[in-house]
């Protein structure tokens, strides 16, 4: 959860299919233990600790590379980076604790669809 993935290569939708990749990546494993996780696990400080700098770090670097991006056209480029990353992670989360209600690849493509039009401002 620590390290920092490359994003900066590439297009807008190249960058954003990085961070979506990531998300699936990470959480592909173990989707009964992720599932457990979301629903009835209690965690420790320390965990809690780390999952929210993983969570500020990455919205960070995200913040770092849209605001230097060229076809980035948002309002509020803090903003928009957490919302970017909570909604991959919230949504990577769901897909991967009930695996069966999406192919992993259609929501790989409509999430990067999604996210990469709204970053360029269009519809």
């Amino acid at each position: 959860m620590t390290e920092r993935i490359d994003l900066s290569a590439g297009t807008l939708e190249t960058m954003v299919r990085a961070l979506v990749r990531d998300a699936i990546d990470n959480h592909r494993d173990d989707p009964q233990l992720l599932r457990i996780m979301i629903e009835e696990a209690s965690f420790s400080q320390e965990l809690l600790d780390t999952i929210d700098r993983h969570g500020r770090d990455r919205v960070e670097q995200l913040r770092d590379l849209l605001v230097r991006h060229a076809d980035v056209r948002v309002r509020d480029l803090p903003t928009a980076a957490e919302l970017i990353v909570f909604t991959v992670e919230a949504n990577t989360h769901k897909l991967m604790a009930a695996p069966q209600t999406v192919p992993v690849e259609s929501f790989e493509n409509e999430l990067v669809d999604m996210l990469t039009r709204y970053l360029r401002g269009s519809g």
